[in-house]
């Protein structure tokens, strides 16, 4: 079994610890990312979701790509991952 490369950019990574990770067993979009959010709680949280509980949705500006396509050409946050997939989280950035 090959793992899901996942690399995470900017203010992510930092929050994180970590530049890529490396999962088995996710289904997709959305699964990653509860997961990450699972695992690393409030240091993912606050790049990548807006609102809490049930009505939370993608912060406006994160752009998630799977195999350098942007989720949202593909199924949204449904978007099934499969064994060495590349999956890049770009978290909105600030500009000044």
């Amino acid at each position: 079994m090959v793992p899901l490369k996942v690399r995470l950019f900017n203010l992510l990574s930092k929050s994180v610890g970590k530049k890529e990770l490396e999962l088995n067993n996710t289904e997709n979009v959305r699964d990653l990312l509860q997961y990450l959010s699972e695992v690393y709680g409030e240091k993912v949280d606050r790049w990548i979701w807006q609102g809490k509980g049930e009505k939370r949705t993608l912060m406006t500006g994160t752009l998630i790509l799977v195999n350098g396509k942007h989720v949202y050409h593909l199924q949204g946050l449904d978007t099934p991952l499969e064994e060495s997939d590349v999956i890049s989280i770009f978290p909105p950035s600030g500009g000044g």
